[in-house]
């Protein structure tokens, strides 16, 4: 699917239709504050679709929404078996309830069947510019913007337009490179993560909490995830057991289930 926009306008949701008014702003309070619209052209997911309104979470706005849904409803976490991406579903469910046929959500998320590449859409929408990490960098959450969903429209929308220049990590002195500990972080700007080393080292056990390359970025720091977040998105099944213990849930349905490290950590195809 390719993508195109033009160079960036407002973001103002008061230019959009009523109903994507409408999910902005169900979505923000809810943690999926960061928003753009990309122009779609070729391949879509949606036959005719000539936009895609992208949303994304901008620091630990949605990760605490979710800990307190869980709080209200333990059962949850039990009975589900990618509880995030179960949560984000509801959200859209409740922003967009009754979606006609010209418009389609699409999540990023484990089990999600329609597969789109979340990342050179949001970037065509503005939410960030491509990073040594292999994520976008946000303009104000650095690496800590989570890419959740987008809905395809047959409307047109005002796109938003991508990010000017060539973002942050060009002239840093890239202080994630070193913090690597496999050196999957390439020097040169615009060359390739290696996520085969990154995939490998944690099927082996590492980096089990966190990325070091990732909190070793400088930008955006104020919206880092939290420990709990980031434990949860490294490891899930460490993650899901913190979250049983935290809240007195037997977790044993779902304990098992984690990141594909062994299947990301085959090389790439050219």
């Amino acid at each position: 699917m390719a993508t195109e926009a033009a160079m960036p306008t407002p973001a103002d949701p008061a230019a959009l239709p009523a109903w994507a008014a409408a999910a902005i702003a169900a979505l923000g309070p809810a943690g999926l504050q960061r928003w753009g619209v990309a122009r779609v052209e070729g391949p879509a997911p949606l036959p005719g679709a000539r936009s895609a309104l992208v949303f994304a979470s901008g620091g630990p706005a949605l990760w605490q929404g979710f800990v307190d849904a869980l709080t209200a409803d333990h059962a949850r976490l039990r009975e589900e078996a990618h509880p995030l991406d179960a949560h984000i579903a509801r959200l859209l469910r409740a922003a967009d309830p009754a979606p006609p046929p010209s418009r389609l959500w699409v999540r990023c998320a484990a089990d999600e069947p329609t597969f789109v590449d979340f990342r050179p859409l949001a970037a065509a929408a503005g939410l960030g510019w491509p990073s040594r990490l292999g994520l976008l960098l946000h303009p104000d959450d650095g690496p800590w913007i989570g890419l959740r969903a987008a809905c395809f429209t047959t409307e047109a929308l005002p796109p938003t337009g991508p990010q000017p220049g060539p973002g942050p990590c060009a002239g840093c002195p890239a202080p994630c490179v070193a913090a690597c500990p496999v050196g999957a972080v390439p020097r040169a700007d615009g060359a390739r993560f290696e996520i085969s080393a990154c995939a490998a080292h944690r099927t082996t056990g590492g980096c089990p909490q966190s990325c070091a390359a990732r909190n070793a970025c400088p930008e955006g720091a104020p919206s880092r995830y939290p420990p709990e977040a980031q434990g949860y998105h490294e490891d899930r099944a460490r993650g899901r057991a913190a979250l049983a213990a935290r809240l007195g849930v037997n977790d044993d349905l779902h304990a098992g289930l984690g990141p594909p490290w062994a299947s990301w950590a085959a090389p790439a195809r050219p």
